[in-house]
């Protein structure tokens, strides 16, 4: 592996994971400032709190893990599994940015309408067009490739207990959402709902 290729694979995707926390984390203030409100709020179910862990627990988990990468602490809990093909971690590296990409498109097509976890109150209209016209959840969508990707480029136990967390907690989530926008758009959620798949 050529030293440009390691210093890649050693610092992207740590750079990639903190480019789209603080894009979502400014957005999130901005859009709470422009509706009023907070743009930001887990449910204080057991199902909303075990999301809200994972979703933490996952994200801080992975700066961790990708930071210790980088750092080049050689653990074998942060370390890639010996005998990957660079290629194959090239690879997780362009899935990780493609879904950065996806992430950060499709939160900005939300506009004020963005909102974490579930808000006190629903948007003012359902987002249903353009890449949410292929998609319920491209958000979501794109931080899970973000988080297999580099889970692929740096194949270290962390990072694979981090990407499998951050799945579970986005399947709870996702439901949780689905059952708030039914109950605050109906049969505009369901019609929606009707031809537009969860996922892709």
């Amino acid at each position: 592996m050529s030293e440009a290729t390691d210093l890649l694979l050693r610092h992207g995707p740590l750079i990639v994971l903190a480019v789209t926390a603080a894009w979502l984390a400014i957005a999130t203030r901005r859009t709470s400032s422009l509706i009023g409100g907070r743009a930001y709020g887990f449910g204080a179910s057991l199902r909303q709190r075990l999301a809200r862990l994972l979703f933490a627990g996952s994200i801080v988990g992975a700066a961790v893990a990708l930071g210790a990468h980088a750092a080049g602490y050689a653990t074998a809990l942060f370390s890639p599994v010996a005998g990957e093909a660079a290629v194959i971690r090239l690879v997780g590296l362009a899935l990780a940015v493609a879904g950065q990409g996806l992430t950060l498109f499709a939160q900005g097509a939300m506009g004020r309408r963005w909102r974490v976890g579930l808000p006190e109150t629903a948007p003012d209209a359902l987002v249903s067009t353009g890449l949410f016209g292929l998609s319920r959840n491209p958000v979501f969508l794109g931080m899970l490739a973000m988080g297999v990707g580099s889970a692929v480029a740096v194949t270290s136990p962390a990072m694979i207990a981090c990407a499998v967390s951050f799945w579970i907690a986005c399947e709870i989530q996702i439901r949780d959402e689905e059952r708030f926008l039914q109950r605050s758009f109906g049969p505009d959620y369901l019609d929606y709902r009707s031809v537009v798949r969860r996922w892709i």
